[in-house]
């Protein structure tokens, strides 16, 4: 947190990125408390970020370990399916196209305690690795699961703020390496 403080001193639009973050983790409740934690730890990690990573856990604490098995399911499944599946809409193809394929086990095996958090991790995953194929299923998925528009919105609200807080960060660095 000590670089997030000394960053704000040199780009203050941190402070306004971090403003949304905690609004939309702290103080918004149309998630539950539970997803709006999964969609941060999921994104932070699907951003390969280790000074993200601790952010997210300074504001929201550590994973249970039901959430930690739904955002590494999700973080793995997403590295493979977001490529493939973005890669076959960009250029269809007349074989493969499965999950099968792809050597992942049918969703129903996976024992998901709960389906919706493992969802959310994978449009938030998704967000990230840009597999909008993927995303769109999830988002589905969550849709059929009676998840409602504020709570998506507030999910991507989630996303966009770990996102901007990712690249703010790196400007930071740079500006330091000149």
């Amino acid at each position: 947190m000590n670089y997030i403080r000394e960053s704000i001193e040199f780009a203050p639009e941190l402070k306004d990125q971090l403003d949304l973050l905690h609004n939309v983790l702290k103080v918004e409740n149309h998630l539950t408390s539970e997803n709006r934690k999964v969609v941060a730890w999921a994104t932070a990690i699907a951003s390969q970020e280790k000074t993200l990573v601790n952010l997210i856990q300074s504001e929201t604490n550590e994973l249970s370990s039901d959430e930690k098995r739904i955002v590494t399911l999700a973080s793995s499944r997403m590295a493979v399916t977001n490529p493939y599946f973005m890669s076959r809409n960009v250029f269809p193809l007349q074989s493969g196209g499965t999950l099968k394929s792809i050597n992942l086990r049918p969703f129903q095996e996976l024992n998901i305690e709960n389906e919706t958090s493992y969802h959310y991790a994978c449009i938030a995953i998704s967000s990230v690795n840009n597999g909008f194929v993927c995303f769109n299923s999830h988002m589905s998925s969550l849709q059929s699961r009676s998840e409602t528009d504020d709570a998506l919105d507030q999910a991507l609200r989630i996303i966009a703020s770990v996102l901007s807080l990712k690249q703010l960060m790196f400007n930071v660095d740079i500006e330091y390496l000149k």
